[in-house]
């Protein structure tokens, strides 16, 4: 598939992964077609030379774009993607995440000219485990999120299968970059090292996670639009390394170029963090040819250049 001759629509492109995606995509498609709600996103990502529809991903509204459109491909992004927003309003992101899947699925059913999907999906699939974790792996989410990310694979494979168009789900590890719109873990470092200050409380200090940085999940979704062409797979986009919290600190500490004083703050504690969230990469390393680029401390000092707390 061609990019420089095709349509690319792209749900949740107004916010944080879909502003850097949008951005990789105005540079190489003919059009590229930004469907955003904006309850999280912001309208200047959106590249001045897209065609925007602020709009829900559960509407009719919304189906009879998709249809309009006729989109050689879709990146599906759109969704609530803070595990504590979803455990506090399951309902809404069931709503959301999995009948907006829906939504978007069953439109797509009449593009006849489409050639493929991918949708982001998340870690928050697989059960609890030391890792690392595999795509053969055998799902076990233990948030809201997370189940509603599942039930939309499975939508996702369902409609591959019934329509031969080939269909990936990528499954994201820990995203940090700019434009990040929610409260995760280094955007609530930066938030308290702004203004100066040095001191920084944390909930959980132990569990280790996977940080990709948002360019290179930009540039895995562009490959997966690239190189991918079967039937349905599911793919982890991490960089097959954990760094557990007080790392992140440590690591923050080396891009500023100044100490930084940690200590726990028992109420930000979260009773449901896992202890390990780490992938195997080599699925989509193998078949897809991508690999995440970007080291951990650069891709940290770049955020706080970006944020005005280094020069």
């Amino acid at each position: 598939m061609e990019l420089a001759e095709s349509t690319v629509l792209v749900t949740g492109g107004a916010g944080f992964i879909g502003s850097h995606l949008s951005e990789r995509l105005s540079e190489r498609a003919d059009e590229l077609v930004v469907v955003d709600d904006l309850f999280a996103g912001e309208s200047e990502y959106v590249p001045d030379d897209a065609a925007f529809y602020e709009q829900d991903i559960r509407s009719t509204e919304f189906a009879e774009t998709v249809r309009e459109v006729a989109p050689d491909a879709i990146v599906h992004l759109a969704a609530i993607h803070h595990i504590p927003y979803c455990n506090d309003h399951p309902e809404e992101a069931f709503e959301v995440n999995t009948m907006g899947t829906r939504t978007l699925l069953e439109a797509a059913r009449g593009v006849e000219n489409l050639q493929k999907v991918v949708f982001t999906s998340t870690a928050a699939v697989y059960e609890p485990g030391e890792g690392p974790h595999r795509e053969t792996d055998e799902p076990g989410p233990i948030d809201i999120y997370g189940r509603t990310k599942l039930v939309s694979e499975d939508l996702l494979e369902k409609f591959s299968a019934e329509t031969d168009v080939p269909a990936a789900s990528a499954r994201l590890f820990n995203v940090y970059g700019t434009n990040e719109t929610n409260a995760h873990l280094i955007p609530a470092i930066l938030d308290q090292l702004r203004d100066g200050a040095r001191d920084v409380q944390l909930g959980n200090l132990s569990p280790g996670r996977d940080f990709v940085h948002v360019t290179d999940v930009a540039d895995a979704l562009v490959a997966l639009l690239d190189e991918f062409d079967d039937s349905y797979r599911a793919y982890n986009v991490g960089t097959g390394t954990e760094h557990t919290v007080r790392e992140v600190v440590e690591h923050t500490e080396r891009a500023l170029g100044e100490p930084i004083d940690l200590s726990q703050d028992q109420e930000r504690v979260r009773e449901s963090d896992r202890p390990h969230l780490r992938p195997s990469v080599e699925r989509i390393e193998r078949e897809v040819g991508w690999s995440a680029d970007i080291e951990f401390t650069d891709g940290l000092r770049e955020l706080l250049e970006a944020e005005g707390i280094r020069e």
